[in-house]
């Protein structure tokens, strides 16, 4: 059995398991695990079918072909890890195949908090949209259709701390809820397999804590979750995105899980001691054994993310800077800046130098060519190609996921600017 792998994605790549519409395989018997870009598990006992987590709107019909190919049983209950729409939203699918089978529509079970989360989703749809199209560059543009034509499938079996499911015939599951990438996350537990379903909360890299877009996440309690995996000495663990680990699933959970506690640790105590926002994300470094960790890889989520994360939940906003409280716009700091230097000029040609420097020097640069920007006068042109050529540096130097699609896409933005 192959453990879960750690390879660099970026863009693109990050889709290619859904896109090369891979096959589900048994890993254990009755557990059949479906890969994407959020992974499906199908549960199978004997007389009816657990589907967890059925991914995006538009991987439904490929989750119902592949479930059909191993089964005609009818789904039981469909299982939310959680609310994303990633993991959430190919139900309308199972809902269809099940009707023109004529089986009864399966129970839909999820955290109470699934349910106000969609709710928060159609309140703010349009901001959503928007952060899909920028943040997932991979569907070039159209990221936000996943939120646009939405189907919401709120659970029809909730609850808070857990939840046993017994009517699949011969097979038991154990829904174990934590806090974690969400506030409604569960992990499933499948005993006679020895299987867990983890999630998100497990992504075959350094947990996706503190992602730029997205409301809190809860980096201790992540580590507890994982510690409560672990205590059941699991012999399969599915990831929400990646692979399945097996003879590592252990060493995984135990080195995530300290890994995590040592990052709200560290951020906590120089709070405590008196620091702001800006030396810790800048001094936070994972200690060599976490950051030489093969499951730790900053490939989904990335250390500065989680320290941010960590920030936002014991802090306020303020960052120690008085000048803060009350700031003057962006436009109005860049107008006095170029208007003292006499120009342009410098700025652009200080840019140019720190290019070609490392990755500080290529922020740097940035930071300096946005002077130019939002003074909206000479040079804007100049600015903006230098802004997307400075982007696209840093977005390929980026090993992160979500940091590298950022990055790409910004550049895009500032691309199509110059062509309007």
């Amino acid at each position: 059995m192959s453990e879960a792998t750690s390879e660099p994605l970026h863009g693109a790549q990050a889709l290619t398991t859904s896109a090369k519409q891979r096959k589900s395989r048994e890993i254990a018997p009755g557990v059949h695990f479906l890969a994407g870009f959020g992974n499906t598990t199908f549960l199978v006992g004997s007389e009816g079918v657990a589907v967890v987590d059925p991914g995006l709107l538009t991987s439904g019909p490929r989750v119902v072909r592949e479930l059909r190919a191993i089964t005609d049983l009818p789904v039981r209950y469909v299982i939310y890890t959680h609310g994303h729409y990633d993991h959430a939203f190919g139900t309308p699918s199972i809902l269809a195949d099940a009707r023109e089978r004529g089986h009864a529509a399966p129970d839909i079970v999820g955290h109470v908090n699934v349910a106000k989360r969609f709710e928060r989703y159609q309140k703010t749809s349009g901001h959503i949209a928007k952060t899909f199209d920028f943040q997932f560059s991979i569907w070039k543009g159209d990221g936000g259709d996943v939120v646009r034509h939405a189907e919401y499938h709120p659970p029809t079996i909730e609850f808070t701390d857990s939840i046993t499911l017994d009517e699949l015939g011969g097979l038991e599951l154990e829904c174990h809820h934590g806090l974690g990438e969400t506030d409604d996350h569960i992990w499933v537990w499948a005993p006679e397999s020895r299987t867990i379903v983890g999630g998100d909360f497990i992504v075959s890299s350094l947990p996706n804590a503190g992602t730029p877009f997205r409301v809190q996440r809860y980096v201790l309690e992540w580590a507890q979750a994982l510690e409560a995996m672990a205590a059941v000495e699991p012999q399969f663990v599915i990831s929400g995105h990646g692979g399945v680990y097996t003879e590592k699933a252990a060493e995984m959970l135990d080195v995530t899980a300290r890994a995590m506690r040592w990052i709200d640790t560290e951020v906590v105590r120089r709070i405590n001691e008196g620091q702001w926002q800006e030396q810790i994300i800048n001094e936070v470094e994972l200690p060599p054994e976490f950051d030489e960790s093969e499951h730790l890889q900053p490939l989904y989520g990335c250390v500065q993310f989680a320290v941010r994360d960590v920030l936002r939940r014991y802090m306020g906003w303020y960052d120690g800077n008085p000048s803060m409280v009350f700031p003057s716009t962006r436009a109005q700091i860049a107008t006095e800046v170029v208007g003292l230097i006499g120009g342009v000029d410098a700025l652009l040609a200080r840019a140019d130098a720190l290019a070609t420097g490392d990755a500080a020097d290529q922020q740097l640069a940035l930071h300096l060519v946005d002077f130019v920007i939002f003074n909206q006068g000479e040079g804007l042109a100049e600015a903006r190609r230098r802004k997307a050529d400075l982007l696209e540096s840093r977005a390929a130097g980026e090993r992160s996921f979500v940091a590298h699609n950022v990055l790409r896409s910004a550049a895009a933005i500032e691309r199509e600017a110059l062509s309007d």
